[in-house]
């Protein structure tokens, strides 16, 4: 069972198994953008850990206590 894609210059042919195999790929190459956004992301936050642990250890070395909200639970 052959599809036919027409195409500006010619007739292309793609067979039902070239097709499921044109799904997977687009598939896969979607779930690789997601995971690297998703680590781009999680980049961003550790970064801002780390800027945060650096400020806070900033001011520990004054004598003043380190400002915190309290937060009711």
């Amino acid at each position: 069972m052959a599809a036919t894609m027409k195409n500006a210059e010619s007739d292309v042919h793609v067979t039902f198994e070239d097709q499921q195999k044109i799904n997977k790929f687009a598939r896969h190459n979607a779930k690789l953008q997601d995971l690297k956004d998703e680590v781009t992301l999680e980049k961003k936050l550790l970064q801002n850990l780390e800027d945060a642990l650096d400020e806070l250890l900033l001011l520990e070395d004054n004598d003043k206590p380190i400002p915190y909200p309290l937060f009711m639970l």
